[in-house]
C-alpha cells in the first residue's frame, strides 16, 4: 500500500522529470501549471478559516522549484490544532507566537525550517522530529523548556542550525546532541541555570553532549559558567561566552577559533596570560566589563592573527600600559580596528602611537579624554575619532580633531602647589599689612584717646539762662 508521504515524493519526481523535459525541449513552462496550492491551507479542520495558515508559493533557487511557506504566526494555535501531514512541497513552517505546550508532530520530506519560538513549550519528547528527517534549521527559542528527552533529536540528521536559547534549561542528557551528525550552528543561551548540568563545566563538553567536530558556531551566554573546556582538534569558528562568571580565559580553546565574545564576564585585567589562549583570534570583544580596569604590559604581543578588539563601555577601564603591544610597539600585522568607545580611560601613552597611526578605524567616542600636552599626537591621526576633551574647561566638548594644537599644554606643576602658594601669598599679605598698622602709631605711651575730664576741652559746660529775659 502507497503511504501518503511516498505519494508526495513520486509527484515531486515526475514535477521535475516534467521540467526537465521542457527544458530540454527549449520550451519555457510556467511550473505554476503544475502544483495548485490554496492561500489558506492549513491546517486541514481550519482551512479557510480564521485559524489557517496562509500558504505562500516561491520559487526556490536555483532550479526555480516550487517551495511552500507556511505562516502559522499569531495565530493563538494549540498543539491539537495541527494535523501532522503538511501540505505538497511545504519548504518552511512559522509557528512563532502561538499557544503550544508541546511540540506537534509534523510529518513532511521536504521540511527545511520549523520555526517554534515564542510559544510554551516545557519538554521536547522522544522521536519528536522523527518524520521531518531533511529539516536543517530548528528554532526552539524563548519558551519554557526544561527537560529535553534522550531521543528527542533522533532523526534530525541533516540539520545544521539548533536555537535552544532563552529556554530554562537545567540539565542536559549525555550524548544528546549525537543524532545530529551535521549542526554547524547550536545556541543555548540565557539558559541561566544551566551550570547545574553534571559536567559541563569540567569534563569536555564535545564529548559530553555528542557535539560533531563540523560544529562551527557555539553560544552559550548567560548560563552562569564559570569554566569551560573545549578540543582542540575541531573546526570552531565563533564562540560566545558573553555574560558569564569567567575570570580569565578558558585553559583549553580550539585552535581553529577566529572570533570570541567574552563581554560581561569578571576580568579584572587582560594579561599576556590570557592572550596566550587567544593566539588564534580573529575578534576579540571585551564589552560592559564591571571590573576591568586594566590593559596589563604585552597585553596584544601574542595575538599575532587579531584585526578587530572591542572593549566599548567597559566603564572601569582606566590604564593601558605603555608597552601593551611590546616595547617596540609593533600592532599584530591583520589588526584594523580598536574600540574604546564608553570606557573610563582619560589618555593614551605616546609609545602606542605606531599602532594607532596603522589603523582603519579607532572609536574614542564617549570618553572623557585630557587634551593636554601628552596626547596632542592624537591630533595627527588621519582618522575620525568622535573623541571629546573633558579636560581643561577651554577644551571641553570640541572634537579632538577640531581642537587648536597650541591649546594641548601641560602645567609645570600638580594644581595644589598652585594652591599652597595662592595661601602663602595670602599669609604673606596679611603679615604685611599687621606690621604696616602697627609701625604707624605713636611711639611712647602716648595714646591716640584722651579722658574726658575738668581740664579737657570736652568736659560738661552748664549754660545758666540770661535773668533779663524774667524782667
Amino acid at each position: 500500500m502507497v503511504t501518503k508521504s511516498k505519494m508526495q515524493l513520486w509527484l515531486m519526481v515526475v514535477t521535475v522529470a516534467v521540467m526537465a523535459l521542457g527544458m530540454a525541449s527549449g520550451e519555457g513552462l510556467d511550473f505554476s501549471e503544475y502544483i495548485e496550492v490554496e492561500r489558506f491551507c492549513y491546517p486541514e479542520q481550519h482551512k479557510n478559516t480564521r485559524k489557517s495558515c496562509e500558504c505562500i508559493n516561491e520559487n526556490s533557487p536555483p532550479w526555480g522549484l516550487r517551495v511552500v511557506h507556511i505562516d502559522c504566526s499569531f495565530k493563538n494555535l494549540n498543539t491539537e490544532d495541527f494535523s501532522e501531514m503538511l501540505p505538497l512541497y511545504a519548504d518552511r513552517v512559522d509557528l512563532t507566537w502561538n499557544s503550544l505546550r508541546r511540540v506537534p508532530m509534523l510529518s513532511s520530506d521536504t521540511l527545511r525550517l520549523l520555526n517554534l519560538m515564542h510559544n510554551n513549550i516545557s519538554s521536547l519528547s522522544s522521536r519528536n522530529f522523527i518524520n521531518v528527517g531533511n529539516l536543517q534549521e530548528l528554532y526552539l527559542g524563548w519558551n519554557s523548556i526544561q527537560s529535553i528527552e534522550a531521543n528527542a533529536f533522533e532523526g534530525l540528521g541533516y540539520l545544521l542550525v539548533l536555537d535552544l536559547s532563552h529556554n530554562n534549561l537545567h540539565q542536559l542528557s549525555f550524548q544528546i546532541f549525537s543524532p545530529l551528525k551535521t549542526l554547524e550552528s547550536l545556541s543555548l543561551s540565557w539558559n541561566r541555570q544551566l551550570n547545574q548540568s553534571e559536567g559541563i563545566q569540567e569534563l569536555d563538553f564535545y564529548q559530553n553532549y555528542g557535539l560533531n567536530v563540523k560544529l562551527r558556531a557555539l553560544k552559550l551566554e548567560a548560563c552562569n559558567l564559570a569554566n569551560l573546556t573545549l578540543p582542540q582538534q575541531v573546526v570552531l569558528k565563533e564562540l560566545d561566552l558573553r555574560r558569564n562568571g569567567l575570570t580569565e580565559v578558558p585553559d583549553h580553546l580550539p585552535s581553529s577559533l577566529e572570533k570570541i565574545d567574552l563581554s560581561e564576564n569578571l576580568f579584572l585585567t587582560l594579561s599576556e596570560n590570557d592572550s596566550k589562549r587567544l593566539m588564534q583570534i580573529h575578534e576579540l570583544y571585551m564589552e560592559d566589563m564591571p571590573r576591568l580596569h586594566t590593559l596589563e604590559e604585552n597585553a596584544f604581543v601574542p595575538l599575532h592573527s587579531l584585526e578587530k578588539v572591542s572593549f566599548q563601555n567597559s566603564r572601569g577601564l582606566a590604564t593601558i600600559h605603555g608597552h601593551a603591544f611590546g616595547e617596540n610597539a609593533t600592532r599584530p600585522p591583520h589588526l584594523h580596528s580598536m574600540i574604546f568607545r564608553g570606557t573610563g580611560l582619560r589618555t593614551f601613552n605616546a609609545t602606542l602611537a605606531p599602532v594607532f597611526f596603522q589603523l582603519s578605524s579607532l572609536d574614542l567616542q564617549g570618553m572623557q579624554l585630557h587634551c593636554n600636552c601628552k596626547l596632542v599626537w592624537l591630533k595627527d591621526l588621519a582618522l575620525e575619532t568622535n573623541g571629546r576633551c573633558f579636560k581643561p574647561s577651554r577644551l571641553r566638548g570640541i572634537l579632538l580633531t577640531s581642537a587648536d594644537p597650541n591649546a594641548f599644554s601641560c602645567e609645570r606643576w600638580p594644581r595644589w602647589v598652585y594652591g599652597l602658594i595662592i595661601l602663602a601669598l595670602i599669609v604673606l599679605c596679611s603679615v604685611c599689612i599687621y606690621w604696616i598698622v602697627m609701625c604707624l602709631r605713636p611711639y611712647g605711651k602716648v595714646t591716640m584717646r584722651r579722658k574726658v575730664g575738668p581740664g579737657s576741652p570736652y568736659s560738661r559746660v552748664t549754660i545758666m539762662p540770661n535773668r533779663q529775659e524774667y524782667y
